[in-house]
């Protein structure tokens, strides 16, 4: 496939093609509060970080810890499957990595553009600490082009179009104390095309006893994967769809690869939730559905399986909102393949809520992102003593 193409399903990096407008309208279809927006912390972040934060245009760089020479001053990032070789001055896929002097440098060590206090529900995380705050992480950059992305702002565009901050790992950390959270989480973006920002800061909270999670695709080759689930706790992977002709066309990947982080973190044991959001028209076959939640069942059936809402977004505003009836027929297809925790990112559905699978009654009660009751009991259901698969200590 040529390079060219990959780029042309990349976001449209101008404000006349989609206007901020159009995010706020698919933020509130969304049920989201504009603080909540990772498009709009740029307006905030700054009092955050140090005074002296970079503007757009002024990236840090760091030498990244996986790639290769490609002969003739090119490079080869290995971080990914994408692999992308760059000749001097060239940025990769994502970018968040460049080619200086024969080298590879990731463009936003030490730069987020994201940073608040998120419920780890929001990841989302249901099996994780209910309850819980973290210190929320994100860099501008991904190594997809999914073409409903919500966090198209900071995800289809390099650290010299966001407002980042300066916040070293030892910084990220004190930030977490400060707050007396236990846990910091990167999401919104894609923590692969951070790897190296993302490692040390995980690696300092381990010290400091703070637990770390991650959002991901799952798109990331298998040595870095392994380097990242040294000091991951909790992992949200999104699978977001059952064909290799899906993840191509409309998120520029490969679902091969994504099913090989997806067995290597439950072969490692770290405790893993996967998303699929389903696009009307596109990834909502019941056979479709039946074959994805047949396939993470085969992996474990006390994996939670979450369905979020789609709401028109990105290149596919022309479609409708994900109906709650489509949301409820996937629901009742993957738990008919044996998944015992599946969820709807719905708030006030009853499926939002986490149900014992053997007294089957409610064992933890949601409200959109907040927890308002919780009846496990030292990891297990507090009525018929059911023990609950997660990470429940917060």
């Amino acid at each position: 496939m040529k390079q060219e193409s990959r780029y042309s399903r990349r976001w449209p990096q101008t404000d006349a093609e989609v206007s901020r407008r159009d995010f706020v309208r698919c933020c509130a279809a969304c049920g989201l509060g504009l603080a909540l927006c990772p498009a709009f912390a740029a307006h905030l972040i700054a009092g955050q970080g140090k005074k002296n934060a970079s503007p757009p245009g002024q990236p840090s760089l760091k030498e990244t810890l996986f790639w290769e020479p490609a002969g003739e001053g090119r490079v080869k990032c290995t971080t990914c499957p994408n692999h992308c070789v760059r000749d001097e001055g060239g940025t990769s896929l994502c970018n968040a990595r460049i080619n200086k002097g024969g080298k590879l440098y990731s463009l936003t060590y030490g730069k987020p553009c994201y940073l608040d206090a998120d419920p780890l529900t929001k990841n989302p995380l249901y099996h994780v600490a209910p309850g819980a705050e973290a210190i929320g992480i994100a860099t501008a950059g991904c190594n997809l082009s999914c073409k409903y992305c919500q966090n198209w702002s900071i995800s289809q565009v390099g650290p010299g179009k966001t407002t980042n901050i300066e916040l070293s790992p030892a910084d990220a950390v004190a930030k977490a104390k400060e707050r007396k959270l236990k846990w910091i989480t990167f999401s919104y973006t894609e923590p692969t095309v951070y790897l190296e920002y993302a490692l040390e800061i995980a690696r300092l909270a381990k010290e400091s006893g703070i637990k770390v999670a991650t959002s991901t695709s799952g798109y990331i080759c298998e040595k870095p994967l392994e380097k990242l689930m040294e000091n991951v706790d909790a992992f949200s992977v999104t699978l977001k769809g059952y064909t290799p002709e899906f993840y191509r066309n409309v998120c520029g990947g490969n679902i091969d690869d994504v099913w090989k982080s997806i067995k290597s973190i439950a072969g490692a044991g770290k405790w893993m939730e996967i998303v699929t959001l389903i696009v009307p028209g596109m990834n909502d076959a019941d056979d479709g559905l039946k074959s994805l939640a047949a396939s993470v069942a085969k992996v474990s059936v006390d994996i939670p399986l979450h369905f979020p809402r789609f709401a028109p977004a990105f290149k596919l505003q022309h479609l409708q909102q994900a109906p709650v009836a489509m949301l409820e027929r996937a629901r009742s297809i993957a738990m008919k393949e044996g998944l015992k925790y599946v969820y709807l990112s719905l708030s006030g559905h009853e499926a939002a809520n986490s149900y014992c699978p053997g007294c089957k009654k409610i064992i933890i009660e949601r409200a959109a992102f907040k927890v308002l009751k919780n009846n496990i009991k030292d990891g297990r259901c507090g009525g018929c003593s059911y023990k609950i698969p997660g990470l429940w200590a917060t």
